[in-house]
């Protein structure tokens, strides 16, 4: 009996030690499906799985900016996309946020910028954001980050929420809606162009609301985290112009209890790898290593500023 227990014990030894390492999974947070954060998210995970060794990468649908700085922070996910201004306030633990997520570390900052994208239909007689006092607006979904921004946009015009009708609702949803007539306007705030706003116009016609050049000097004088962009005309269908908005800085964030080598081969993987990324959505046509340490409002990743001192790009901020 003792013999046969003995073989039993080498064998399974045998088996066990043989067996490959489970690959570690990382979840990334992105935004509702359709959205750019979830394209450009699937690239990233398709890059770390297949280019950074015993790693699995999923994209994860979320609730976007606010609410990957939360899953971030209480380690629901590993890594997360977001708005500069949001993850300083969710390191700091101000508002929106009730608690301070200070494990939360930039990887890489102004990846990409959010901009102010307000639609209505073709036949509307909208014409400015400012003239959405007293309209039904389907604003986004609840707990998104740009919730924050366009109450900040409102109120360099004079008005707030109170003023008008939200709807709280993922963007396709929204679109959905503005077409069946039930909201007057619907915002994304995202890169243009939306691939799900491209998808709508193929049987709604849509026009983008304006900014007056004095709002939008009002609103780039009054919060510094806003830096002045248009949408390039032709984003859409029957945009003929550029129409002048604003845009924020997106960041892409990861826990700061990853490890810091694991975190360099991230990084250096998505360099390496950068074509796949540009090609995720066109706002990331001119994403670059230059771009990756500029404007970010948390602290780095130890593994993140190892790679880049390494390329030479490291600022020291």
């Amino acid at each position: 009996m003792l013999k046969k227990i003995s073989w039993f014990v080498i064998l399974f030894s045998l088996v066990f030690v043989s067996s490959p390492q489970a690959a570690k999974v990382i979840s990334i947070g992105t935004a509702p499906a359709g959205g750019t954060w979830y394209a450009i998210g699937g690239a990233l995970a398709d890059i770390v799985t297949k280019h950074v060794e015993g790693v699995n990468a999923t994209a994860e649908v979320t609730g976007a900016a606010v609410a990957n700085v939360k899953l971030l922070g209480t380690k629901e996910i590993q890594i997360g996309l977001t708005i500069n201004a949001i993850a300083k306030q969710g390191y700091e633990g101000r508002r929106p946020f009730k608690q301070k997520y200070t494990n939360i570390r930039s990887m890489i900052s102004s990846f990409q910028k959010g901009y102010l994208q307000i639609f209505t239909l073709a036949g509307s007689d909208l014409v400015y954001v400012s003239e959405l006092k007293g309209k039904r607006v389907a604003v986004g979904p609840a707990g998104h980050g740009s919730l924050i921004r366009l109450k900040e946009i409102f109120k360099t015009m004079g008005f707030s929420f109170d003023d008008i009708k939200p709807v709280y609702l993922p963007y396709g949803q929204s679109l959905r809606i503005l077409g069946d007539r039930k909201v007057d306007a619907a915002v994304l705030y995202m890169a243009p162009p939306v691939p799900a706003v491209k998808q709508f116009s193929v049987t709604n016609k849509v026009k983008l609301l304006r900014l007056k050049e004095e709002n939008r000097k009002a609103i780039l004088a009054k919060y510094l985290h806003y830096v002045p962009e248009v949408v390039p005309k032709f984003s859409y269908e029957g945009q003929d112009q550029s129409i002048p908005t604003v845009a924020t800085a997106n960041v892409i964030l990861v826990d700061q209890d990853l490890e810091e080598q694991l975190v360099y081969n991230i990084v250096k993987a998505v360099f390496e790898n950068i074509d796949k990324l540009r090609a995720s959505h066109p706002s990331m046509k001119k994403f670059s290593l230059d771009m990756a340490t500029i404007g970010s409002l948390v602290p780095f990743h130890p593994g993140a500023v190892k790679y880049y001192k390494e390329q030479g790009v490291w600022t020291g901020k």
